[in-house]
């Protein structure tokens, strides 16, 4: 499939909010299992995102709990976004850190602890569909691949996804950055 970014928010929006509990849950051990495949560079600090249950999203939380097993001096992060300008920053979060619900439905931690771009290894970025290069539709703003262009340039960018990839997103643009890999429930995709 070749389509634009709007096609294809619009698609799998629709393809992810079509499954079951059941099915959601499923998907997600099976994306935990694929993680527990790959072979990931040494990581002090990752950056998740909290899942928004309304957009159907993977369940991020298996994710950075596995992180956290394997690599127990891991810092784990979080981001705040500023709607305003289309822009975030990254918190350290510890077991008792509050988080609240704010604009768009997202869930971001109430911290003080403000991580510097350059000290982020992993970022497990949102998307809604990524395409057979790495590039992923998210949700239109931008955020994420305006922060990442304020990281190192080693940085390993992962997204998870219920879906293979696309063939083709139709209108990347010179600003879009591509993933360093894809998890899906059945394969992992390198790019």
């Amino acid at each position: 499939m070749v389509a634009d970014k709007k096609t294809l928010r619009a698609t799998y929006l629709n393809k992810r909010n079509a499954l079951s509990a059941a099915e959601q849950a499923k998907l997600n051990d099976l994306l935990l299992i694929q993680l527990q495949r790959l072979e990931l560079p040494f990581a002090q600090t990752v950056l998740n995102y909290v899942p928004m249950e309304h957009k159907a999203e993977p369940n991020t939380y298996l994710f950075s709990h596995y992180l956290s097993f394997i690599l127990p001096e891991l810092t784990l992060a979080y981001p705040v976004t500023d709607i305003s300008n289309n822009s975030m920053e990254a918190y350290a979060v510890h077991e008792n850190t509050e988080f609240e619900q704010r604009q768009f439905g997202l869930i971001e931690p109430i911290s003080t602890a403000l991580v510097a771009p350059q000290e982020i290894d992993i970022i497990i970025v949102p998307l809604l569909a990524a395409d057979a290069s790495g590039y992923r539709v998210g949700y239109g703003k931008g955020i994420y691949d305006r922060y990442i262009s304020r990281c190192r340039e080693d940085v390993f960018k992962i997204g998870f996804s219920f879906f293979p990839p696309v063939e083709q997103i139709s209108d990347i643009n010179i600003n879009d950055i591509p993933l360093n890999v894809l998890v899906s429930p059945e394969k992992i995709y390198y790019f």
